[in-house]
Order: C-alpha cells, then sequence, then structure tokens
C-alpha cells in the first residue's frame, strides 16, 4: 500500500475515534438534573471533556496536515494517538454500552428504593435505535451508571489518567498554557458552580482548578456580605464601629508579635517581627483619607478579612508570587497592616531588597544588570502573578515600583524617608546580598479591591513617581473607575523596566544623554510620550520581539477597548473571560516562550 494512503486511512481512524469519545462524554452531560450527590462529578466529565478538546484543537489539526504529506514520519505518533483514544472508549463501552444502544437519557429523578421499572416509567427516554435486549437490563445498567458513585468517580478518573497521557505529548510550556486557559474557561462569579468545581477538581487531584475555584469563593461570599452601614442621612457610622468582633480568625494584636524595633518607624513602612517563631514582615496599610472607611465600616472589615484569608490560602498551585500572610493589625483607626510570613528559609529580621532598589542603584555598572535568562524568568512570575489575580476576581490597583510620597507619612513617626516598593526579593540560601531573581514577591495590597460593579476602595495617594505607574484615566482627581486593564499597564511599565533594567522615571549616571524628566512625571501621557515613541522599540534589540510585543500590548490600549462600550458580550463574565484570554495570548504566554 502507497505510505501516504496509509497515512490518511490512520488518521481517519483518529479522528473518527476522538469524535466518538467526545461524543460519548455528551451522554453524560446531557443528562440533566443529576442528583445532588452526582452534580461535582457532572462537572468533572465537563472538565476532562475540555481538557480533551483543548488537546485536540491544539496537536490533532497540525498534527494531521503532516501526517497526511509526510506519514512515514508521523506514523508512530498517530498510533500512539488511537491506542489512548482505544482506551477512553473502552472505559466508556464498560459503563456506558447500554446507553449508547437505546438512546439519550434526557432526565434522572432520585431513584431511593425504586424498582427497575418505577425507575424506568420516571425517566424520559428517547430511544434512538433500540437492540434486541431487555428493557430491564436497560434500567439495571442506568442504575448501575447513575447510581453506583463509585463506579463513576473510577471512570472519570480513568478517563483524567488519559487525558494526562495526552498531556505528557506536549511540551512544558503548552501544558502550562493550556492549564491557564482551563482555570480562566471555569472561572465563574457562581458560587454554587465554583464549589462544584472545587470538588470535582479535588477528586480528579487537578491543584491549580481546585485553589482558584477555592480563592474565588472566598472572593464571592465575602463581596455578597459587604453591606454598606453608612447611615440613610448620610453622617459617618462611630468609629467603634470599625472594630471586629473577636470571632475573627486573622485578627492579630500589636503585643502577639516581637518586633524587631519599633513595629510602625522602619525604612519602608514595613515592618519585622517574629510570631511563634517564625520570621514576619508586616505590611502597613496607610490611609491618609479614611472617610470611606469609616462611612462604610463592616465592608472594610469584610474585605480585609477576605483578602487576609484569600493571602492565607495555598496558592502555589497557581504559581502566584505572593507571600503567605497569617492574619492583619490594627495600629490606629486609619493604619492596618497585613502580617505575611518570610520565604522558608529567611533568617527572621532579615530584611528584603525591592526592584526599585535594584533599578536605581548608583553607578550602575554593566556587570550589576542581570543576566538575560534571569530577567526573561523575573518578567515571567510576574506576569502570571497579576494574571492570575485578576482571574480569582481581585483587582490590585498598586503594582509600582516608586517612593510613597513623603508628604503622606505622618510626622510625629519621623517617617520621612519611608519608600515602600511592592515587589521584593530575598538573598538566595547561604548568601547575604545575591538576591533570588526567580523568587519576587507582589505586595502591597493597599488600596486592593474585588473586580465587582459599585466596588469602591480608598484612592491611590497621588503622587508623580507614584503616577507613573498608574494608567492615565486613572490620575485624575475624577477619574475613570479602576479596570481590570489598568493592573495590566502597571504590570507593562515594570515588564519594560525589567527589560531596560531601569526604573522609567529614574534618570541615571548611567544614561547622561537623556534629558532629566522631572517635569514631565505629572503628565497622564508621560508613558505615551517617553515610552511608547521610542525606548519600547529598543526592548527588541534587548529581549527579543515577542517580549517587545507583550510590553506594547500592555502599554497599547488595546486591553481597554475589551472593556469599552464598543464591543457586546453576554455577561460581564463573558467579557472578563475574553479579556483574560486576550491577556495570555499576548502577554503571559508570549513571555513564557521567551528564553535566552
Amino acid at each position: 500500500m502507497d505510505p501516504a494512503s496509509l497515512g490518511i486511512g490512520v488518521v481517519s481512524v483518529v479522528l473518527q475515534t476522538y469524535k466518538a469519545v467526545t461524543s460519548a462524554y455528551d451522554v453524560y452531560l446531557s443528562v440533566r438534573d443529576f442528583p445532588s450527590t452526582y452534580r461535582e462529578l457532572r462537572t468533572a466529565f465537563m472538565v476532562e471533556k475540555y481538557r480533551l478538546e483543548q488537546w485536540g484543537d491544539q496537536m490533532l489539526s497540525g498534527v494531521q496536515q503532516k501526517t497526511v504529506h509526510e506519514p512515514q514520519h508521523n506514523m508512530a505518533v498517530w498510533k500512539l494517538f488511537q491506542a489512548v483514544f482505544d482506551a477512553m472508549w473502552a472505559a466508556f463501552q464498560e459503563s456506558n454500552k447500554t446507553l449508547e444502544d437505546y438512546g439519550h437519557i434526557v432526565g434522572v429523578p432520585e431513584s431511593g428504593d425504586m424498582s427497575d421499572l418505577e425507575l424506568l416509567e420516571s425517566m424520559q427516554i428517547s430511544v434512538t435505535s433500540p437492540k434486541k435486549r431487555s428493557i430491564l437490563g436497560l434500567a439495571r445498567t442506568i442504575k448501575f451508571v447513575l447510581r453506583d458513585k463509585k463506579k463513576m468517580e473510577a471512570l472519570v478518573r480513568e478517563l483524567c489518567y488519559w487525558n494526562d497521557s495526552l498531556d505528557k505529548m506536549t511540551s512544558r510550556l503548552e501544558q502550562e498554557s493550556a492549564a491557564r486557559r482551563r482555570r480562566v474557561h471555569f472561572s465563574t462569579g457562581n458560587v454554587d458552580e465554583l464549589q462544584l468545581l472545587q470538588a470535582a477538581a479535588a477528586l480528579l487531584r487537578h491543584q491549580d482548578l481546585e485553589k482558584m475555584a477555592s480563592a474565588r469563593t472566598v472572593i464571592e461570599k465575602g463581596y455578597s456580605n459587604e453591606i454598606p452601614s453608612q447611615p440613610p442621612d448620610g453622617r459617618i457610622a462611630q468609629s467603634d464601629a470599625t472594630v471586629p468582633s473577636a470571632e475573627s480568625d486573622f485578627r492579630l494584636e500589636m503585643d502577639q508579635l516581637d518586633w524587631h524595633g519599633l513595629p510602625f518607624m522602619t525604612d519602608q513602612l514595613r515592618a519585622t517581627a517574629t510570631y511563634r517563631g517564625e520570621g514576619i514582615i508586616v505590611d502597613w496599610r496607610l490611609c491618609r483619607d479614611d472617610t470611606w472607611r469609616r462611612q462604610n465600616p463592616k465592608a472594610f472589615r469584610q474585605r480585609t478579612e477576605n483578602l487576609t484569608r484569600v493571602l492565607n490560602s495555598d496558592l502555589r498551585a497557581l504559581d502566584v508570587a505572593v507571600l503567605h500572610c497569617i492574619g492583619y493589625l490594627d495600629q490606629s483607626s486609619t493604619v492596618t497592616g497585613y502580617a505575611f510570613k518570610a520565604p522558608p528559609g529567611v533568617t527572621p529580621g532579615q530584611k528584603p531588597i525591592t526592584l526599585n532598589q535594584l533599578l536605581t542603584k548608583p553607578s550602575m555598572k554593566s556587570s550589576d544588570v542581570p543576566d538575560l535568562g534571569d530577567r526573561f524568568e523575573l518578567a515571567k512570575v510576574l506576569a502570571n502573578t497579576v494574571f492570575e489575580i485578576l482571574n480569582i476576581g481581585w483587582l490590585h490597583k498598586n503594582i509600582r515600583e516608586s517612593s510613597w510620597p513623603k508628604e503622606a507619612v505622618e510626622d510625629d513617626n519621623d517617617l520621612t524617608s519611608a519608600e515602600p516598593k511592592n515587589v521584593l526579593f530575598w538573598p538566595k540560601k547561604g548568601t547575604r546580598d545575591e538576591w533570588d531573581l526567580s523568587k519576587p514577591y507582589l505586595v502591597g495590597f493597599d488600596i486592593s479591591r474585588p473586580n465587582q460593579p459599585g466596588e469602591m476602595s480608598e484612592k491611590p495617594l497621588a503622587d508623580p513617581d507614584d503616577d507613573i505607574y498608574r494608567h492615565p484615566q486613572y490620575r485624575a482627581a475624577h477619574s475613570h473607575p479602576f479596570l481590570p486593564s489598568f493592573d495590566i499597564y502597571s504590570l507593562g511599565i515594570m515588564l519594560f523596566e525589567i527589560g531596560t533594567w531601569r526604573n522609567v522615571g529614574y534618570q541615571g549616571a548611567h544614561r547622561p544623554s537623556r534629558p532629566n524628566l522631572e517635569t514631565h512625571k505629572s503628565d497622564p501621557h508621560f508613558i505615551e510620550k517617553i515610552v511608547m515613541n521610542g525606548p519600547v522599540m529598543d526592548l527588541k534589540r534587548h529581549m527579543g520581539a515577542k517580549y517587545r510585543d507583550a510590553v506594547m500590548a500592555c502599554l497599547g490600549g488595546e486591553f481597554d477597548a475589551i472593556w469599552g462600550s464598543e464591543r457586546t458580550f453576554e455577561s460581564r463574565e463573558g467579557r472578563l473571560q475574553y479579556f483574560q484570554a486576550e491577556v495570555q495570548r499576548k502577554v503571559v504566554d508570549a513571555i513564557a516562550v521567551c528564553s535566552a
């Protein structure tokens, strides 16, 4: 036989089997009104079907063409595909053969102690092409499939195993990208669906989906509990209403921590302490205008609790570079602090360095610039972290690497040199000043909030150095309500800084030919005029075209258009999913493939 004809024949069989397997999934997913104890299993089938279709979209179309034209080089691959699909089909056949023969179930009641005939009579069954088999046999098979939860669990676990096998035929980067797309696809504001997804993901051991669903459930439940407490006449609520109840799981008292020096008098408005033998860093939330929190004390306290609970979760499966939060403290009526564990291996009291300190090092030499590979890894971690924070339904609102405005600091605490930055590094294990750039930690959740319509939080403190990192529409006194694309804009500026290894608004001695741009920092279009019209194009020479295009996508406004009125979506959730998919494609995945 002609090798080309043989290749086409194998391709045809594989595609037919693939379609048969996806149709078998549909048999289960078309069963409506699952008993309550089975609903998470239906979600599990949805997850595995989506995984299979993801893989098919990625692999079958491209490989098919190669096989048709070069069958001798790809026959082994297609035979491997066929073996996996055959195994999937056999698993379905084992528990679904009779359903396939007799038709399509469109309703499954709670069976209780019904007999086979009673169960069958209470169902609506559309018979397509019945075979010569007993009607009682059909009822028994339906009971076998739908009543025996363990057998259904075994089936979906086996399908998960074979999907894992297919995933292993792709590269690590392709697997990571597919996992991100799944998290976007299944992220929702519906708490019931999130809880089903969490249970299904736990059954299938998809830790990333489980943790994503868990974190977003906390946020969505917390949002529903944020009840504005401003009196009807507009008077500000009594200040004692801001005191949390004794039932709080995360409230810490100041005297519970063994402070290293004064707790609210550090060089970065961050304090270090020891708590139960572990190193702690406290990130203070200084609010110059506390009107909002005094008008909405319950909402503010609930939000503080919710964010603490989310950051207390184990988010490692999402590759989110945030510290583990153990609780919060109230230093005063206007100052709240989030207490974080220092990374494993850090000596208690050891202070981190900020990205801004690295970027503005005096008399920087070429040897001070990290290797290209290290900068790529840093960019990948930060891009993924911002992406995942948005995907769980939270807005950071404060992604920056500049200084805290000096006028915002209380004089009686002598904090005029305070300069908090929001990307931290600790030294590599066994060293004192060799900073581990592969492990950045994003902090500074000062004014963060849920990404929900009508939500509000404090406005950021205005300062030219900070405003550089903020979207032009979020700078003015009457700024546009914060959008997810504004966080991506701020990320883009940090990605630009990592690529050039230089603070975007800092004029150091190592670039004497550039003019001093201090007077331009207050211009809302500073980035557009100074960065987009020239320097950003240099990134191709230093970081490659993919990296440059990712930065330009962040800063060019194309993600803002998704939230504009000219685009229509069926729901806000659909808009957010489309936005996340575009950010993943143009930024996160684009940077993920960059390498030195």
